[in-house]
């Protein structure tokens, strides 16, 4: 069985010098990845009905093989969301390699009935064969709309990030960005705490993207919504409890593109991608003067990844909308952030977009 799947993996990958491209393990869409130190890829998707699927995990090595054979995440059949894009499992890896997951769940009680989306939390801890029972995490938030995120460190250090109204509240002018923190490894988690209170109005059906440093330093990059018209990109620095915005683009816009964001530790900054009007745009935070546009002007969703040479891949989805499939398109930048190589892709299923890692060669892999 296991010679089958490395010949069909085979098969269905880019003969590319530089990237290669690859299905996952099996049918699913919106993959995530988070790889250890010790060279151990961790892969989430979502599998099932868009409107309430199940989240798989499986492994492999970073220098190729196999990938384990997938288990669940979800405690509860079908409570996640993949309609919409951007509502998903996110993954991050904490103390000695533990996994968590957070993802937005579905709005169907097991009777049916519609219910607030609640905001679903698993882990699992290293050694274990399965993931912790799903916990909900909105806490007094409500109106959970666009995805979530999750960061962790190595000190066992958890910050989930979301955003939502504050009880009692409704509209985008109202919503916030929220987290709650663990020092335990995921057992155990702070009240919600808005990080942007002076602040309010996100993008309502767009996701946001959280990194946590070894420092503790929180970075999240939401979309705001101060104005009606205003869509334009936002990042969030907490350290010590305190929080320092820092708005990074413009986009004058009256609609929600229902959008997603990558981050990525370069040497020793972030890099990021999101959407502008249509276009990817990417560049280290804190410096302005890197931030610029790259690749075809209907792209959206990108995912980011750097190997050892400091090069990046950012890959994206063409052409895609709402039930409509898009097109894998993929960007290759230098150490400087030019962009040397691209390239395309098959046609993505509908609602998904694309994982992408670095081997110790320097080579990518683009998963979907």
């Amino acid at each position: 069985m296991k010679s089958i799947l490395s010949y069909w993996l085979l098969l269905a990958a880019s003969t590319h010098a530089q990237v290669q491209i690859e299905s996952l393990p099996e049918p699913g869409i919106q993959p995530q990845v988070a790889m250890t130190s010790a060279g151990v890829v961790h892969l989430v998707y979502l599998k099932g009905d868009p409107k309430g699927c199940d989240i798989r995990h499986s492994t492999r090595r970073v220098d190729g093989g196999a990938w384990s054979a997938p288990i669940t995440v979800n405690s509860e059949r079908r409570s996640a969301i993949a309609a919409g894009t951007i509502r998903g499992a996110q993954i991050a890896l904490g103390k000695d390699g533990s996994v968590q997951v957070i993802w937005n769940g579905s709005t169907s009680d097991k009777s049916g009935k519609m219910t607030q989306a609640p905001l679903l939390h698993a882990k699992l801890l290293p050694g274990a064969k399965e993931f912790t029972t799903q916990q909900n995490l909105m806490g007094n938030t409500t109106a959970l709309d666009g995805g979530a995120s999750i960061a962790a460190n190595e000190k066992g250090h958890v910050a989930i990030v979301w955003h939502a109204a504050p009880a009692g509240e409704t509209g985008e002018s109202a919503r916030l960005v929220w987290a709650r923190y663990s020092a335990d490894d995921g057992g155990t988690f702070s009240a919600p705490v808005p990080l942007n209170p002076t602040q309010s109005g996100v993008c309502a059906c767009c996701s946001l993207r959280a990194h946590l440093a070894a420092d503790d330093t929180l970075s999240v990059l939401y979309r705001a919504a101060t104005t009606p018209t205003e869509r334009g990109m936002t990042l969030i620095t907490q350290k010590a409890g305190r929080s320092t915005l820092t708005k990074l683009d413009e986009w004058r816009v009256a609609m929600c593109p229902m959008s997603s964001a990558s981050l990525t530790p370069s040497s020793a900054n972030l890099r990021a991608a999101w959407e502008n009007d249509g276009q990817i745009v990417t560049g280290i935070l804190g410096d302005t003067a890197s931030i610029k546009k790259i690749g075809p002007k209907n792209a959206k969703h990108p995912s980011l990844a750097q190997n050892s040479k400091g090069q990046t891949l950012i890959t994206s989805v063409t052409g895609s909308g709402w039930n409509k499939a898009g097109g894998l398109h993929w960007e290759l930048l230098d150490a400087q952030g030019r962009v040397t190589e691209s390239g395309d892709g098959d046609k993505l299923p509908v609602w998904s977009y694309t994982a992408a890692y670095s081997r110790p060669d320097g080579s990518f892999v683009i998963l979907h």
